[in-house]
């Protein structure tokens, strides 16, 4: 019988060092994906990296999660036992779909709530459909993920309070800036990835005055700002005299400035930035911003019974779901 499984290291379960000891550039995912596609047999597969998690969902008739995780670990040449056992597997439908309900709403995140999650998790099944990999039983998924998150926004206050890291640290330049002179004030984006993406999402909100971006592949910055006024930029070193603000989304954003002491404000949103080593400038880190949110994380959880409802309904009615398609393709497969 067809299930859905899920492989996991999150934040509770290694720490950041230990975590990017896993992580894998776009050949090796490719290798991995084709790996389990053709090697494996399964049915479909989704890879999820975000600086808090990596996670590989997948629907197939029996259990490979150790075969899975053999492969990953010799692609991304992590030998140290230790480590591997402390990866999370997840089994069956009703276990998978309630965890991917609970990550969608934010509420397995490092910052409880987390506006960006359900962004990276979107990005993740639409990279899986391009490549042919979004198989019946996770697509259903998906499309269970994205109904639940209306309905959270429709019928709770859950998500009336941002609980987002990029549109914290762009309110926080209010703390140094005044807000009428942002508009004549010129940043600096560096990175092209989910946080920066995030980052350009809220820009129109703080009417800053010119806005560049950078990133080591071009392109990927030209799509990320296509149809904006932000300036994609040459990927090198910055000379922190032409801009008032940076913000790095890559972890070695810091080694990237020259004069940083001229900056008005500096903000590291990468996990590895998050050590101050006498900073020249106004500036605030990733874990002052994660204590930022604490208000609106309090708002969140008191709408927890409400979203817990809504889970529940959620989860009966995919598994009400997969119950029928399982019953409809063993009457098919009788009659053939």
């Amino acid at each position: 019988m067809r299930q859905l499984y899920i492989i996991s290291i999150d934040h509770r379960s290694l720490s950041c060092v230990d975590r990017q000891q896993f992580v894998l550039d776009k050949t090796n995912r490719d290798i991995l994906h084709a790996y389990m596609k053709y090697a494996l047999g399964v049915y479909g597969a989704v890879l999820l990296s975000t600086c808090n998690r990596i996670e590989i969902y997948y629907e197939a008739e029996l259990d490979i999660s150790n075969q899975i995780i053999e492969k990953w670990s010799t692609l991304a040449k992590v030998e140290n036992t230790e480590l591997l056992k402390k990866i999370v597997t997840i089994t069956g439908n009703e276990s998978c779909i309630e965890y991917l309900l609970q990550l969608s709403a934010g509420i397995k995140s490092a910052i409880f709530g987390d506006d960006q999650i359900l962004h990276q998790l979107k990005k993740a099944f639409e990279t899986s459909r391009s490549k042919d990999s979004l198989s019946t039983l996770l697509e259903r998924a998906y499309q269970c993920v994205m109904k639940f998150h209306k309905e959270v926004c429709n019928k709770t206050t859950f998500r009336n309070n941002s609980v987002s890291l990029a549109y914290h640290s762009l309110k926080s330049i209010y703390t140094h800036i005044p807000k009428a002179s942002i508009k004549h004030k010129s940043m600096l984006v560096i990175g092209a990835g989910d946080m920066a993406a995030q980052i350009v999402k809220y820009l129109p909100k703080f009417s800053m005055g010119h806005v560049s971006i950078m990133n080591r592949t071009n392109s990927k910055a030209i799509s990320l700002v296509k149809g904006t006024n932000v300036e994609v930029v040459p990927f090198e070193k910055v000379d922190c005299t032409n801009y008032d603000i940076v913000i790095s989304c890559i972890d070695q954003g810091r080694n990237m400035l020259d004069h940083e002491s001229n900056l008005a404000y500096y903000i590291d949103l990468s996990a590895y930035g998050s050590e101050n080593r006498g900073l020249a400038c106004p500036h605030i880190l990733l874990g002052e911003l994660q204590s930022v949110l604490s208000d609106s994380v309090k708002n969140r959880i008191s709408s927890l019974s409400a979203i817990a409802f809504l889970l529940r309904s959620a989860a009966k009615s995919y598994l009400d779901w997969a119950g029928s398609w399982w019953q409809r393709n063993e009457r098919n497969e009788i009659a053939a």
